[in-house]
């Protein structure tokens, strides 16, 4: 797709999510007859909108797209699909981000790997000089357990590709099997109604859903109940998906061994929640996409899928 008119809005109080000048001279290189500009604040963007015929952003909102009589995509890093609204006439088309898989997983991998390798019992014998070789004898390794991964898109396929490489047996949780891609990676694809026969075989349970009335408390005491007594869950993709009590009460009386959650339904995590402190818990402050790497992913990422447009 050919652009003449390319405007940039990709500010974030993050600095990690923020464009830097060598992503600009990177697509200054890649776009060389292309006007391209880098809105400054809101009011430069707004002022510049109407030129645009492609857009980078990470926040647009629905009445904009009455100044935006050239724009024809909108490009956003984000997978959700919270702060960029669709065109309500249908005539711009938004592309959302799909690599932060490459990140994510390796968040993931770090937290089972937490649990499995009993690294927090390794932390707590530093501290108190104790050499407690003999207490890992029940650690286990990933390439003998189960990995259940409920929210299987490009962002649980890619998760799945790195836990296979380990070695471990994965099963893949959607809504619907109908236009799943296929992937060596998932050993198992099943439906969401199968979850609960499904989930006393899996050792490590991921949530990588997204927000969104269609998933608010999917997750019931049914299928924490139903969980493998030891197992471990993870919750990478949104914090609505099940009541917080509901969570706590399974760590406190089983059947989880543990949990690490890097997403809640109040962010931040108020200081009353029943989850600090807790030692079977790992709590990460919504940074499982964090990496300096990102905005990198992003416009390698975008420039193949302009020129597949």
């Amino acid at each position: 797709m050919k652009i003449n008119n390319l405007l940039i809005h990709l500010h974030n109080s993050q600095d990690a999510f923020t464009l830097k000048s060598r992503h600009v001279d990177q697509i200054r290189e890649a776009l060389p007859e292309t006007r391209i500009i880098v809105a400054e604040g809101n009011g430069d963007f707004m002022e510049n909108l109407p030129e645009a015929e492609c857009a980078l952003v990470w926040a647009f909102k629905r009445e904009w797209y009455e100044r935006a009589s050239r724009l024809k995509v909108l490009f956003t890093p984000a997978a959700g699909h919270d702060w960029v609204a669709e065109d309500p006439s249908g005539r711009v088309k938004t592309i959302y981000g799909s690599f932060h898989g490459r990140i994510m997983r390796e968040s993931l991998l770090s937290m089972m790997l937490f649990f499995n390798r009993r690294i927090g019992t390794s932390l707590d014998d530093q501290n108190n000089r104790v050499w407690g070789r003999l207490g890992y004898s029940d650690c286990v390794a990933l390439f003998s357990q189960r990995v259940m991964i409920i929210g299987c898109g490009s962002l649980g396929r890619s998760m799945a590709g790195l836990l296979k490489a380990f070695g471990a047996h994965v099963t893949g949780v959607k809504r619907k099997l109908a236009g799943s891609a296929e992937t060596t990676d998932i050993d198992r694809m099943i439906t969401y109604d199968r979850l609960e026969e499904e989930l006393p075989c899996a050792d490590h349970v991921v949530l990588v859903l997204p927000g969104g009335k269609e998933t608010d408390g999917i997750l019931t005491t049914r299928h924490f109940n139903a969980m493998k007594p030891g197992a471990y869950l993870y919750n990478l993709g949104r914090g609505n998906c099940y009541r917080e009590e509901d969570l706590v009460t399974a760590l406190e009386n089983g059947p989880l061994a543990g949990a690490a959650l890097d997403v809640f339904a109040e962010e931040p995590l108020p200081p009353s929640s029943l989850l600090w402190g807790r030692r079977n818990v790992v709590i990460t402050p919504h940074s499982s996409a964090v990496s300096r790497e990102y905005i990198d992913l992003f416009i390698q990422e975008w420039l193949e899928k302009l020129r597949g447009l």
